[in-house]
């Protein structure tokens, strides 16, 4: 390799002197140093591996430990029969360090090379192993999301990460594979940079199928692949929809079914107290949930968002539930949701139709600063239950004014309201309590789904639930 008739003997010719091995440096190489030199040098960093024919970057520190000023070369040598190939002066004062910058242009090669290369100062020396790839760079492969489940017939989205191994660019044609009987549906060639790599966006209309099916996707390049599962829904089988509640100011539900690496994300407009005077404030997407990260994907079933302590995200046997931080001194307010297709615009897919009327109430509220206000969320249910048997309700009641407060909780039913059940609370300014409501529903023939509604004074909560029908 690299073969030159100075190769022979050019190491000893600048190691004249003697090396004596040292302990290895970080870059896992061994090092020398002449006995009496007062030389340290250290190879920082290298741009290995490179591809055949580009130019090798070496940079080293020389540290003088002499009197006076140190005037010398630094030689750059490689190879398995050591060869120099680059010469740098440099000037190094007592006690100091000199960065110094060696280059050297790779030879064509059939074949990946890994050889030694040194960084020599009058006798010291430190030594690392490099890599020359004969082809292209290897190209890692990830799959990076997709935006499965979906509708039969849709078109599936399969993204993938691309990234190149060291400080080389190359070019990559990846294919999308699909299905337990591999096909091949779609190709891209694209450029991969030295640094950061790239997406790479890999499409599929499905086939219409009568029956939901899981089949693999895979994602193929010259020297990786990535693969992942994904969900497509039959025409027999529910629609993939996503539905949006706001059930009160401070919460919100999302239903729907979502895939590895979608993001739901709340916004909030928020008071705070500025001298006696309300002044705004508001969140975009500052609160959310990644599936597949915070939760398992694919991911079916109810996200609930709610105001609350703190910020959090935590499974639950529905769904899960994000908790919102109360951003404001006097009240918070859950304005929008956003769903995956404008999570990456950070736009708001739902405004909360409440939100206006929310935050005025808080404004208002700001103004008197010494009247109470209850509050409520429904915070659970023991639905679906058996026509007859009872349904219980729990809301958390929060005084949110600026005084005390008392009043009456009630339970609210039906399509045709009817009140069930009630209760009194009493709360200081910012105590919050839970209660309990309930009443034994009607033992119908049929299964039927109704509101319940929690109702105070001053605010109110609604929630959907489902009895079964004697004959069910």
């Amino acid at each position: 390799m690299w073969q030159t008739p100075t190769r022979r003997g050019v190491l000893e010719g600048v190691a004249v002197g003697g090396l004596v091995p040292v302990a290895a440096t970080g870059t896992a190489a061994a090092r020398t140093t002449m006995q009496d030199a007062p030389i340290d040098v250290t190879i920082q960093e290298t741009n290995s591996p490179v591809e055949t024919g580009a130019v090798l970057e070496v940079t080293a520190t020389v540290e003088y430990g002499g009197s006076g000023s140190l005037s010398t070369d630094a030689v750059l040598v490689v190879g398995h029969d050591p060869t120099v190939v680059d010469t740098q002066s440099i000037q190094v004062g007592a006690g100091a360090t000199a960065t110094v910058e060696l280059t050297f242009e790779t030879a064509i090669v059939d074949n990946d090379q890994e050889f030694p290369i040194w960084v020599v100062v009058d006798g010291a020396a430190d030594r690392t192993n490099v890599l020359v790839y004969a082809d292209a760079p290897p190209v890692a492969i990830d799959i990076y999301r997709t935006n499965d489940p979906l509708a039969t017939g849709e078109v599936l989205e399969v993204t993938a990460r691309l990234e190149t191994e060291g400080d080389v660019s190359t070019t990559e044609t990846v294919e999308l594979i699909v299905g337990h009987n591999p096909t091949t549906v779609d190709s891209a060639t694209v450029s991969v940079p030295s640094t950061g790599g790239r997406l790479v966006t890999l499409e599929f209309e499905t086939a219409l199928v009568a029956n939901t099916q899981e089949f693999p996707a895979r994602v193929v390049g010259s020297s990786d692949s990535a693969e992942r599962t994904v969900r497509v829904i039959g025409t027999n089988d529910d629609p993939v929809e996503t539905n949006v509640t706001f059930t009160s100011c401070t919460r919100a539900e999302v239903s729907g079914t979502f895939g590895d690496g979608d993001n739901v994300a709340a916004s909030t407009g928020f008071y705070d107290d500025a001298g006696g005077e309300p002044i705004y404030g508001n969140t975009i997407i500052e609160d959310w949930i990644e599936i597949g990260a915070h939760v398992d994907a694919p991911f079916a079933g109810t996200i609930v968002f709610e105001i609350g302590d703190e910020r959090d995200v935590s499974a639950t046997p529905d769904g899960a539930r994000v908790e919102v931080p109360d951003y404001g001194e006097l009240g918070t307010v859950l304005t929008g949701i956003t769903l995956p297709p404008d999570y990456p615009t950070a736009t708001i897919s739902h405004s909360n139709p409440q939100a206006q009327s929310c935050l005025e109430e808080i404004r208002s509220r700001a103004g008197d600063g010494g009247e109470g206000t209850l509050s409520v969320s429904i915070s659970g249910t023991n639905a679906p239950v058996n026509a007859g048997d009872l349904l219980e309700v729990t809301a958390v009641v929060e005084n949110t004014g600026g005084g005390s407060a008392s009043g009456t909780v009630a339970l609210v039913v039906g399509h045709d309201p009817q009140q069930v059940d009630s209760t009194s609370v009493s709360l200081e300014s910012g105590a919050s309590t839970t209660v309990s409501l309930g009443y034994t529903t009607y033992p119908a023939a049929q299964t039927t789904e109704f509101p319940v509604r929690v109702e105070t004074p001053d605010d109110s909560a609604v929630r959907s639930v489902t009895v079964y029908g004697t004959e069910s």
